[in-house]
């Protein structure tokens, strides 16, 4: 994320990073991985904290890559993706494909998500019309799973929300889970944030 990087250049400066984070969380109003990286911030140092984060966005990237890769190889029919996820594309990348060379018959969707709800996903626009064509797989990271309260305060005119129940599977970094499993994993976060 280009955002962690230009905080990295202020990290001496614990409250300008704090109200430069404040400013993105507002106007990338989309993008669940600023709520997590404001909570880490509360209580660590900026220049500690940043570039571990950054870190393990990628870990958990190439792990998603990785697990859904596995979980995928083997299928027939191709791939068609939603817009605009960079872990998608690389998944594609590594199955062999863009989307627009596969057919669609019998297709299996892959979606990134930019926020994951105890009930929904948010993601661009145009993910909620492949899922309901295509059986469809999320791809993404932990950072993106957040609590309700969060996930209502999260969202554009470039974004749509998705019941989880549209999904086949979520590979959340190293796992598969049912839209079920990660629903519970976002409705549990609420109850464990400290009051």
């Amino acid at each position: 994320m280009r955002a962690i990087s230009e905080l990295e250049e202020i990290a001496d400066h614990s409250e300008l990073v704090a109200h430069c984070l404040r400013f993105l969380r507002r106007e990338l109003s989309g993008y669940a991985s600023l709520w997590h990286l404001e909570r880490l911030l509360e209580t660590g140092d900026p220049r500690i904290e940043l570039p571990r984060f950054a870190a393990r966005l990628e870990r958990d990237a190439q792990a998603a890559v990785d697990t859904a890769y596995r979980l995928l190889a083997g299928r027939d029919g191709g791939f068609v993706s939603a817009p605009s996820s960079g872990t998608t594309r690389r998944l594609l990348a590594r199955l062999g494909g863009a989307p627009e060379n596969r057919p669609e018959a019998a297709a299996t969707g892959l979606a990134g998500a930019d926020a994951v709800g105890p009930t929904e996903i948010l993601n661009i626009v145009g993910t909620r019309d492949l899922a309901e064509r295509l059986p469809t797989v999320v791809v993404t990271t932990p950072d993106r799973i957040v609590p309700q309260d969060v996930f209502e305060t999260l969202g554009s005119p470039l974004f749509e929300r998705i019941p989880l129940t549209q999904f086949e599977a979520v590979v959340v970094a190293g796992e598969v889970l049912t839209p079920a499993e990660v629903g519970a994993r976002a409705a549990a976060l609420a109850a464990a944030r400290p009051a």
